[in-house]
């Protein structure tokens, strides 16, 4: 009987326990899915950053091919003026070595009276000559010059949008 005496103690008891148990129970779950819903939430977060910076990456790159683009645009017209440029000088040129030949045939005239006192012809041939000569290899070296400066332009075009 003494059993008796004390259930309903026991029972308010239980019954608290069970309270307890299931409120920890619950609290328990509730920081689960909190835990969860915060970790969903940085998640969303964070991919949004991380197509964010795709998008800025993929629009500087854009800008960028689309400025190098231009670059060599202005670099193609560059050399396209500059390659006109060369072929007047090469029309130049040969203007130039067809006046040193007239002036080399001239050094087998005979030496006229009124021409006596001028210089010899035949220094003044040998001065054309290499007068034409010069300006073969001057041109030589300047369409040297111009690729190479063309090279460099395009290279500076280049690295200048890759290093932005």
């Amino acid at each position: 009987m003494n059993e008796l005496k004390y259930w309903k103690p026991l029972a308010v008891l239980a019954a608290v326990g069970l309270l307890f148990g299931g409120w920890y129970i619950d609290r328990a779950l509730q920081y689960r899915k909190g835990r969860g819903d915060e970790a969903a939430k940085i998640s969303l977060t964070l991919a949004e950053a991380v197509n964010k910076q795709a998008t800025a990456a993929r629009e500087k790159e854009r800008r960028a091919a689309a400025e190098l683009a231009e670059r060599q645009v202005e670099l193609e017209k560059e050399r396209q003026d500059a390659k006109i440029a060369v072929d007047n000088l090469r029309g130049e040129l040969d203007r130039l070595r067809q006046h040193a030949a007239r002036q080399g045939g001239r050094r087998n005239l005979p030496a006229t009276a009124a021409t006596a006192a001028a210089p010899d012809g035949a220094a003044s041939a040998e001065g054309w000559e290499l007068l034409g000569r010069c300006a073969a290899e001057y041109a030589g070296l300047a369409e040297t010059a111009d690729s190479q400066a063309a090279d460099l332009r395009e290279w500076q075009a280049y690295g200048g949008a890759v290093s932005k």
